[in-house]
Formats: C-alpha cells, sequence, structure tokens
C-alpha cells in the first residue's frame, strides 16, 4: 500500500495546483462540492454501480475545472484448464479513478473533458464456490491512463443545489477498457 500512496502524491499535487492557480478575485468564480452516483457499462459487458465525491471550480463565465475520486469495479471473466477440466472464473477488480478535466458550462450543454488516473486497488473472487478458488490475481501496471469526457446539464434544485446528470465515456488505455455510462450528480454551491 505503500507504494500506491507514494503514486498518488504527484496526482493529488496536480490537482492542488491547478485549483490554487485559478484566480480568486473574479465574482463569478464559484467552488462546487458534490457526489456522484454512476453506472458505467466497460466493453459492452457487466453494467457496474460506483460512486464518488468531486470538487469543481469555475473560473469565468463559462469554463472551470473539475476533479472527484471515483470507486469502480470490473468483473474479468477467465477461463483455464487444470488437469483436464475446464474453468471459468470471475474475477471483481477494485479501481480508483481520478479525473482532471477542462470544464465548459452553457445553459444548454456542460461539455468535460481531460485526463484520468485509474489504480488498481486490488480484486475478489466473486466465482461459484463450488468451482475453482483464485488465490493470487494482478494487473500490471497498477495505475492507468485514460481519457474522460462527460455531456451533462445543470439542473437548479435551489440556490445552492444543483443536480447534474450526465453521459461519460473513458477509455484507460494500458487496459484496453472503454467505460460508458450514465452519472448522477448532487453539487452544492459553496
Amino acid at each position: 500500500m505503500k507504494n500506491s500512496k507514494q503514486h498518488l502524491f504527484p496526482i493529488l499535487c496536480l490537482v492542488i495546483i491547478l485549483f490554487s492557480s485559478v484566480n480568486t478575485l473574479n465574482a463569478q468564480n464559484k467552488t462546487y462540492l458534490g457526489i456522484d452516483f454512476v453506472n458505467e457499462i466497460a466493453d459492452k459487458d457487466h453494467l457496474r454501480p460506483g460512486v464518488g465525491l468531486n470538487v469543481a471550480r469555475t473560473f469565468g463565465k463559462h469554463s472551470g475545472i473539475e476533479t472527484g475520486v471515483y470507486y469502480r469495479s470490473y468483473i474479468q471473466s477467465l477461463s483455464f484448464s487444470m488437469e483436464g477440466n475446464y474453468f471459468d472464473v470471475d474475477i471483481r477488480e477494485n479501481h480508483l479513478s481520478i479525473p482532471v478535466l477542462y470544464k465548459f458550462s452553457s445553459r444548454i450543454v456542460n461539455i468535460s473533458a481531460g485526463p484520468s488516473f485509474d489504480v488498481f486497488l486490488g480484486w475478489k473472487d466473486v466465482s461459484s464456490p463450488d468451482e475453482v478458488e483464485v488465490n493470487d490475481y494482478d494487473i500490471d501496471p497498477k495505475y492507468n491512463l485514460g481519457a474522460m469526457v462527460k455531456l451533462g446539464k445543470d439542473i437548479r434544485l435551489s440556490d445552492k443545489l444543483v443536480f447534474e446528470p450526465e453521459l461519460r465515456f473513458n477509455p484507460i488505455f494500458n487496459l484496453e477498457r472503454v467505460y460508458m455510462g450514465l452519472g448522477l450528480k448532487l453539487k452544492l454551491d459553496v
């Protein structure tokens, strides 16, 4: 776990620098804190729920920066033979996704795009218990770069509370996976 923390530190530093470099003198600047409920399909299979926390900072009328920390899972189906018998195993991979996005906002639509970083957290054998038991599983590399594009719409619920449904598209390059789905975000103007 120590190695994981060492790799997350540069990412968190980048996010802090981006948010602190935004001009705070402009009266239009706002900061939003939110929670996202996400349902994603990865590679045309396995609808998987996820959840995340996000922060967004606007600068100017239409521009902003958005980032967050999201939990996501992926089902990896493996087939192998042992002693002449064939077995199918399902492994649930747990990942932490950290996007850093530029966000363009208008009355009609919000468009966000930028890099995303996926960190492998661990795994669990979710196969039938009467099959083969998996004792070891890993992916290499544990840290993967992707790109995220989101299309959403702000729906103001009150002066401080905003609901933003969004479509998400997030290919992860090294793993050759594509996550697509729907996010339901509640954000608070702080």
